[in-house]
C-alpha cells in the first residue's frame, strides 16, 4: 500500500544523489545525462550491472563486458574513470545475513611517467547505504588494492576524519568518515561517508598482478557501526576499479556476489502467504502466527515496514466477473506509540488486478480501513502534481461510505545498454485505484479495533466502471491485508483475514447467488455476506425468489451430502402473503426434482381456528397446482416429515405442455406467523430423505445442482441466509428404523425390533437407527414408534 509509494520516493532520492555527484555512479541516470561531455556505458547481463565513467571524455577508455561475468577495461591521459560490476535496488534484499564478493582480476597500473606522476589507481568495493532514520544517506568504500594512492590528501580533500581501525580476517583497516547534515541545504551536505582503507595494500606502478579476494561488506558494516554508524541497509554495492590520471588496464575474469538472507517471518498457512515488505532503512520488526489464520505484528521507532497476508493467483489469475461472491472478512487491533507527526500508518486491503497475461503492468488497488498520520490521496489537492490524481465517485459496503480516487504511481526508470527500462522489481502499477472509508482516520483511538466485511468485487466494478474501454481489467492476480507502519512504534493481532470467492468455498463446485420472479433490481437487493450465506431486501409484492445455488459438472453424491444453514425471516404481511425456505436439488438430465421445505409462512397451512390441522385437505397451499400421486410421512433427524410424490403441469399444456414429478419434505410444525420475525436453523441429510423417499415407493434419480432459497409474496421485508454449506464429502447419515441396513423401513425392521428387545445384550442390529425414541437404548417405546410409522400415522 503506502509502503510502495515511500519506496519509490526513496529510490529516487538516492538516484538524484548518484546522478550529481561526479565522482559517484549514476544508477539510473536521464536521457539528459546523454548530452554532457562525460562518457558513460551501461549495461545488465545475467542479473548484474555494468558501468563505465570518464569523467568530461577526455583520454582512452574502453570497456567490454565479456558476457562470461568478466570485463576488459584499459585508460590512458584520463582526469577519472572508473569500471565498475554490481547489484543495486530491490536486487538487495532488506537485512541480508551476508553479502560477500569475491572477485578475481588482472590489475595493471602504470602512473611512473612525467606525464602521470601524480596518477593513481585503486580496487576496492564501492556502494550506497540506507540508514534506517531514512534523513541521509551514506556513501561508502572499502579500499582493497591501490597504486599510488593518498590517503591522507584524499581525506583532506574529502573532508574526511579517521576515526579508527579495525581488524578483519586477519587484516586491518583504517576508517575515514564525514558527518552528514540532514538539515544542509546542499545535497552534499546530507551524504555521509565512511570509507575503509586496507593497511599493506599498494601495488607498485608498472606491475601486473592478480587479484583474488573476498570481501563480506557486512562484516565492515558491523565494524562500522562500533565506530557509530546508523545502522542501514544495503542500497548497492560492486566491485569498483578506479583511476585519475594515470594509465592502465584490468581484466575482471570472474566476480560474484553471494548474498546470503536471514530467516525471517514470512511462512505459508491454510493457503496463504504471510511476509514482510521492509523498506531500505530497516529497522526492528516481528511477525509470528497466531494460529487459527491469525498473526502478530510489532516494531521500533526505526522501522518502515508492511506486513501481509494474502492469496497469490499469480498461476491462475481469476475474473472477478466470474464470481458473485468476493468477499474479505477481518478483525484486526492496532496498539500504536510513540506516532509523531513525522510517523504514519495505513491498514488495508490490497490487490493487483492483471494488465496483460505474463506482464510484469498490472493495476494495482487499495481499499482502506483504517490510517493514522497519513492522508494520501484524500488531500492530493495539496500536492503540485495533483493532475495524476482522479476523483471516482462514491460507494457504500457494509455500512461505511468510501471515496474513490485513480492515481498514476511515479516510477524510477535505468538505462541499460542504451534502452530505458523500469529499476524496480515487478509487478509495476500502471495505475493505483483507491477506495478511502470515511472517518477511517485513528489518530485518536488509543488501541483502534477495526473488524467488519468487504465486498471486494463492488469495489473493483465501481473502479472498472470509470475507467475508459481501453483501461478495463478483470483478472485478479493477489489479495491481501496489508499493514504499513513508519516512524513509530507498536504492534498489531490480526486476529482474522478471510477472502471468500463464489467458488472457491471448497463445496464440490460453481456456487452463485441469484434472484428471480419479479425480483429486479430496482425492488431489491441479494448481497453474499462472506460465510457462504447471503442477505436480501424487497419492496414489491408479487412472488419472487432470492437462492444460493451449487452447480457441479458430474453428479453429487447424495450419500455424503448435507445442507447445513442458519437464517432470519423478516416478511411484512398483508391479506394473502406467504414464504417458504426450501432446498431443491435437480438434474439437468432429468424431470424429476427434490424439495425439502424447512420453514414456511404460516399461512402457507390451512389451519382449524383452534390451531388444529384441515383434515382431508392438502394443507399446503404452496403445494396448489399439483397432482399428488403418492404421499407418506417419516421420520428424519428426529423431526417428523410429510412426503409427497406429485406431478406438476409445465408449459401451456397440449403438444407444447410436459409434466415435472417432484418428491417433496415439508417439515411438520415449521409454520411461523406471518408478519413476526423468525429464526430457522439446521442441517438437511439428503441420503435420509432420499432413502425415506425410496421406501415409500417415490422414484429418485441423480443430480448435478442444489438450490436453498427462499420465496415470498410478501410487499416488503428482509431475509438473511446467515449460513449455508454445501457439504459434498459429508460423512452419510442413517435413516431412523432401518436397524437391517437395507436402506428401508419396512415390516422387517419392526421384526429385527423385537428381536432386539428379546436379546438386548447379543443382537446384532443397528441400535442408533433402531433407538426411535432417542434414549440411547432399542426399548419398547422404540417398537411403538416403529409400528406406527410403518401403518402410515403421521404423528409419533
Amino acid at each position: 500500500m503506502i509502503f510502495k509509494s515511500s519506496k519509490q520516493l526513496m529510490a529516487g532520492t538516492i538516484a538524484a544523489a548518484l546522478c550529481v555527484t561526479a565522482v559517484s555512479l549514476d544508477f539510473t541516470p536521464n536521457l539528459s545525462s546523454y548530452a554532457t561531455s562525460n562518457q558513460n556505458e551501461q549495461f545488465y547481463i545475467d542479473g548484474y550491472h555494468y558501468e563505465f565513467y570518464n569523467m568530461s571524455n577526455i583520454g582512452e577508455c574502453s570497456f567490454e563486458p565479456d558476457n562470461e561475468g568478466g570485463f576488459t577495461a584499459e585508460w590512458s591521459g584520463i582526469v577519472e574513470c572508473q569500471f565498475d560490476k554490481g547489484i543495486y535496488g530491490n536486487e538487495l534484499p532488506n537485512d541480508p545475513e551476508s553479502v560477500i564478493i569475491n572477485y578475481d582480476l588482472e590489475f595493471s597500473p602504470l602512473t611512473d611517467n612525467e606525464e602521470v606522476s601524480d596518477g593513481s589507481s585503486r580496487v576496492g568495493i564501492y556502494g550506497w547505504l540506507v540508514p534506517k532514520s531514512a534523513r541521509y544517506n551514506i556513501e561508502y568504500a572499502v579500499i582493497d588494492y591501490q597504486c599510488n594512492f593518498d590517503t591522507e590528501n584524499y581525506a583532506n580533500i574529502l573532508e574526511l576524519q579517521n576515526i579508527g581501525s579495525y581488524e578483519l580476517d586477519g587484516m586491518t583497516y583504517d576508517l575515514y568518515n564525514k558527518k552528514a547534515d540532514p538539515n544542509g541545504v546542499s545535497f552534499d551536505a546530507s551524504v555521509e561517508k565512511y570509507f575503509s582503507f586496507r593497511r599493506d595494500s599498494s601495488i607498485g606502478s608498472g606491475a601486473s598482478v592478480s587479484l583474488k579476494s573476498s570481501v563480506d561488506i557486512t562484516k565492515h558494516m558491523e565494524e562500522w557501526q562500533k565506530l557509530g554508524m546508523e545502522k542501514s541497509n544495503i542500497y548497492s554495492t560492486m566491485l569498483d576499479v578506479r583511476a585519475w590520471m594515470s594509465s592502465g588496464s584490468a581484466k575482471l575474469n570472474s566476480c560474484d556476489i553471494n548474498i546470503t538472507e536471514r530467516e525471517r517471518e514470512a511462512f505459508t498457512e491454510d493457503g496463504c502467504f504471510y511476509k514482510t515488505d521492509p523498506a531500505k532503512n530497516g529497522g526492528d520488526y516481528e511477525m509470528k502466527p497466531l494460529g487459527e489464520g491469525g498473526f502478530e505484528a510489532k516494531w521500533d521507532s526505526d522501522s518502515a515496514v508492511t506486513f501481509s497476508k494474502g492469496k497469490s493467483y499469480a498461476n491462475a489469475p481469476f475474473n472477478y466477473n466470474d464470481e458473485n461472491c468476493i468477499i474479505a472478512d477481518y478483525n484486526v487491533e492496532l496498539y500504536p506509540v510513540n506516532y509523531g507527526t513525522d510517523s504514519a500508518m495505513d491498514i488495508g486491503i490490497h490487490g493487483w488486478l492483471d494488465v496483460n497475461a505474463g506482464s510484469d503492468w498490472k493495476d494495482e488497488f487499495n481499499i482502506v480501513l483504517g490510517r493514522k498520520n497519513y492522508y494520501f490521496p484524500s488531500n492530493y489537492k495539496d500536492f503540485p502534481n495533483d493532475e495524476n490524481v482522479i476523483e471516482l465517485g462514491t460507494l457504500e459496503d457494509n455500512g461505511r461510505t468510501f471515496k474513490l480516487y485513480r492515481s498514476i504511481p511515479l516510477h524510477t526508470y535505468s538505462v541499460s545498454s542504451g534502452v530505458s527500462g523500469i529499476a524496480e522489481a515487478p509487478p509495476h502499477a500502471r495505475y493505483t485505484y483507491w477506495s478511502v472509508a470515511d472517518n477511517c482516520v485513528v489518530d485518536k483511538v488509543k488501541s483502534p479495533k477495526l473488524s467488519g466485511k468487504i465486498n471486494i468485487r463492488k469495489h473493483l466494478e465501481k473502479f472498472m466502471e470509470q475507467a475508459s474501454a481501453l483501461e478495463r481489467v478483470s483478472s485478479v492476480y493477489e489479495l491481501s491485508l496489508d499493514l504499513f507502519t513508519q516512524g513509530g512504534e507498536g504492534s498489531a493481532k490480526v486476529n482474522q483475514f478471510d477472502i471468500h470467492l463464489g467458488s472457491d468455498k471448497d463445496e464440490g463446485g460453481k456456487v452463485t447467488f441469484n434472484k428471480c420472479g419479479s425480483a429486479t433490481d430496482e425492488n431489491s437487493s441479494i448481497e453474499p455476506n462472506g460465510a457462504g450465506g447471503f442477505t436480501c431486501k424487497w419492496s414489491e409484492g408479487d412472488y419472487k425468489s432470492f437462492s444460493k445455488k451449487l452447480e457441479t459438472d458430474g453428479n453429487i453424491d447424495m450419500d455424503s451430502f448435507i445442507v447445513d444453514y442458519d437464517a432470519n425471516v423478516n416478511a411484512k404481511s398483508v391479506t394473502g402473503t406467504e414464504w417458504s425456505l426450501c432446498a431443491t436439488c435437480k438434474s439437468k438430465q432429468s424431470n424429476l426434482e427434490y424439495y425439502v421445505f424447512e420453514g414456511y409462512g404460516a399461512s402457507s397451512v390451512k389451519m382449524n381456528s383452534d390451531g388444529t390441522d384441515v383434515k382431508n385437505v392438502d394443507p399446503y397451499t404452496f403445494l396448489k397446482d399439483h397432482a399428488i400421486i403418492k404421499r407418506n410421512s417419516a421420520l428424519i433427524n428426529g423431526e417428523r416429515y410429510d412426503m409427497f410424490y406429485l406431478r406438476y403441469k409445465g408449459g401451456e399444456g397440449g403438444i407444447g405442455g410436459y409434466d415435472i414429478y417432484r418428491c417433496i419434505s415439508i417439515k411438520q410444525n415449521a409454520g411461523q406467523k406471518m408478519g413476526k420475525k423468525c429464526h430457522l436453523s439446521g442441517s438437511i441429510d439428503w441420503s435420509k430423505h432420499i432413502m425415506a423417499w425410496d421406501s415409500a415407493g417415490f422414484p429418485v434419480t441423480s443430480v448435478d445442482s442444489c438450490e436453498v432459497f427462499f420465496e415470498t409474496n410478501s410487499p416488503s421485508g428482509d431475509f438473511s441466509l446467515n449460513i449455508c454449506g454445501f457439504n459434498t464429502g459429508a460423512e452419510s447419515g442413517k435413516v431412523k428404523g432401518d436397524l437391517n441396513g437395507d436402506r428401508s423401513v419396512d415390516n422387517f425392521d419392526v421384526i429385527a425390533c423385537r428381536k432386539a428387545l428379546l436379546n438386548p445384550d447379543k443382537h446384532l442390529y443397528d441400535t442408533e437407527a433402531g433407538d426411535m425414541n432417542e434414549n440411547g437404548v432399542i426399548d419398547i417405546g422404540d417398537l411403538i414408534l416403529l409400528t406406527r410409522f410403518i401403518l402410515g400415522v403421521s404423528k409419533a
